[in-house]
């Protein structure tokens, strides 16, 4: 399983999930009150962010790309952790915008982020030519059944 986009040319991709990274915020910041922001507003902001190295990179990637190094007050192994720590308004967060089915919404709120919005599209690859086994084709199989899947 991997982040999208991958090189099609060697590998076979079978994506399962299309969704963006959004920003959440404790539900009294000046932030909560919008339905969007731009990644650069986001430049005095402390970051807690997952410390999971695809999702990590992305994210500071992304924020040199508009224009800014992220502070980054906390990195937080465990979504639930992030979550207690923006609920008590430690600071934001950026994550994938399924995680917040899991965060207590009375005290957080999830907003998009546009210019630019940040993609967080996943899929199992397979290298071109190579035969996968039983069990992986019928997974394969399976998921590719389901699609698309919109978390």
């Amino acid at each position: 399983m991997v982040m999208l986009p991958v090189d099609e040319k060697e590998f076979d991709v079978t994506p399962f999930v299309y969704e963006e990274l959004s920003l959440f915020v404790h539900t009294t910041h000046p932030f909560a009150q919008r339905e969007k922001v731009e990644l650069r507003e986001l430049k005095n902001e402390n970051f807690i962010l997952f410390n999971q190295e695809l999702i990590y990179n992305l994210i500071i990637q992304e924020c040199l790309q508009a224009g800014f190094r992220p502070k980054i007050a906390y990195e937080i192994a465990e979504w639930g952790f992030i979550s207690e720590m923006i609920g008590e308004n430690i600071g934001i967060s950026i994550c994938p915008k399924p995680i917040a089915k899991k965060m207590n919404q009375d005290l957080i709120k999830v907003i998009s982020i546009k210019n630019p919005s940040i993609p967080w599209n996943l899929g199992f690859i397979s290298k071109k030519r190579k035969h996968a086994s039983p069990a992986v084709r019928e997974f394969i199989q399976y998921i590719s059944a389901q699609l698309p899947i919109k978390l």
